[in-house]
């Protein structure tokens, strides 16, 4: 919705019926009339070939468990559908970042229909995430606990997953299992990498938002208040002057 004012037409994308619903519904409710929604899949773009000055692809898309091992065809449809010269964004998870915080990670996240489910995640430093995801079941000392919490909630408003330490392995009676899923996130090199074998060229990759990163972890980003984007620009600035930046997130541009 941001960019309506900046193009002449554009076309969101996702594969969920949901975020698309959503994402229409606010079309609609903000009268936006240059914008269109529709449900489809990266590896297939419902699109003719060379459609688009710019393609966005925004939210870790490469990374999708559905998508592992599939970049390289995404990274085509998007070739494919792009004008010559045309543009491209991608933005998602800085990995070194990520892996140095966390090799492990143990978790919980709530549902929108109220349940609870735990979730154990092991890093490589390669890029590979393979996590474990359980229901808490309803009654168990384990559901009374968590119903007990005061769940963390993000600088916009939206619910958080709430990170725990597991001192001892949580019973299994308590749990049931749902699925494994595997991840394949990228550095600022494999990610430059992996647009470059797709053909793209002028590939360039940021690292950006230690500041921010740094500002919530010391829980300074209510004291941050109106100048924190102020501060973000500021950042953003020298990021884009020096070439470099250590952050939790990549920004790549790269043309067709």
């Amino acid at each position: 919705m941001t960019l309506s004012k900046q193009i002449g037409f554009g076309v969101g994308m996702d594969i969920s019926r949901d975020e698309v619903a959503s994402a229409e519904r606010k079309r609609k409710k903000r009268r936006v009339k240059n914008l269109t929604f529709l449900r489809a899949n990266a590896l297939a773009l419902p699109f003719p070939s060379s459609a688009f000055d710019v393609v966005l692809c925004l939210g870790d898309v490469l990374n999708y468990s559905n998508l592992a091992g599939q970049g390289g065809r995404v990274l085509s449809e998007t070739k494919r559908v792009l004008k010559k010269d045309g543009l491209t964004a991608y933005e998602g998870m800085e990995w070194d970042w990520e892996y140095r915080m966390s090799p492990y990670w143990t978790y919980f996240e709530r549902t929108k229909d109220g349940r609870f489910h735990f979730n154990r995640a092991k890093r490589t430093a390669s890029g590979r995430e393979t996590g474990r995801s359980y229901e808490v079941l309803p009654g168990t000392p384990l559901h009374h606990w968590i119903l007990k919490q005061k769940w963390p909630v993000s600088p916009q408003g939206y619910p958080c997953t709430f990170d725990v330490v597991e001192e001892k392995p949580i019973p299994r009676k308590w749990l049931k299992f749902r699925h494994i899923g595997k991840h394949q996130y990228h550095t600022p090199r494999s990610l430059k990498r992996k647009y470059e074998k797709a053909g793209f060229r002028d590939v360039e990759v940021f690292a950006y938002g230690e500041t921010y990163d740094i500002v919530t972890k010391a829980g300074l980003l209510e004291t941050v208040g109106r100048f924190k984007a102020k501060l973000a620009r500021a950042e953003a600035k020298l990021i884009l002057k020096t070439r470099m930046g250590s952050g939790p997130w990549l920004l790549l541009i790269a043309r067709k």
